[in-house]
């Protein structure tokens, strides 16, 4: 008899994130939206960045970096843009450098917006 083989992926360590800001909740997730292009032009040779906007209020952005995808799921309130990172496991690492550049680019994209 075959052993079983766990078909799952491990889970991924997800870090929470809280960026705080006191725009019109209309207007901070159009500079969210906006910056996603300038997000990818940041990232290392063959990065890429896929957004999705879900519902209103949430964004999911898949990051590919270094043959690895870093997936962040957001969502926009009244004060802040909360969410986790999801940090594939041949990357923690490194989560605590990760989260920063998650948390810094989205203080960076409510502050100016694409600019």
């Amino acid at each position: 008899m075959t052993p079983a083989i766990n078909s799952k992926k491990p889970a991924m360590p997800k870090v929470p994130f809280s960026v705080p800001h006191n725009l019109p909740v209309p207007e901070a997730a159009a500079r969210l939206l906006a910056g996603v292009p300038k997000l990818e032009r940041a990232l290392p040779p063959g990065g890429t960045v896929t957004a999705e906007q879900i519902g209103a209020d949430g964004m999911r952005l898949d990051i590919g970096v270094m043959g690895q995808t870093i997936t962040v799921d957001s969502q926009l309130t009244d004060d802040a843009v909360q969410g986790t990172v999801a940090v594939p496991m041949m990357m923690t690492m490194m989560k605590g450098q990760i989260l920063q550049i998650v948390e810094s680019s989205v203080a960076k994209m409510l502050a100016k917006g694409a600019a």
